[in-house]
């Protein structure tokens, strides 16, 4: 027996962090997902670390410049909607 079961995600970025929903074929929210940005940073930066010590700086850095990128790409949204 073949049993077909659709959902849709959605993810939603607030000033609280990354707010994940999954949703059932019917529209009611099956489970959501939360995670802070310090929490998303931490475990990216954590990636390019040994017992806590960066051993990748290119690669935190790059973070940075992306966390960089995405402040501007905002606060040029910010003035075209206003």
């Amino acid at each position: 027996m073949k049993v077909a079961f659709e959902i849709e995600v959605q993810p939603w970025l607030n000033e609280d962090g990354l707010n994940i929903s999954l949703y059932s074929e019917n529209g009611d929210i099956e489970t959501e997902l939360n995670f802070t940005l310090e929490e998303l940073i931490n475990k990216e930066l954590s990636c390019y670390t040994i017992a806590n010590v960066l051993i990748d700086s290119e690669k935190a850095d790059s973070v940075l410049a992306c966390l960089e990128k995405v402040t501007e790409y905002t606060k040029k949204r910010i003035k075209e909607l206003s």
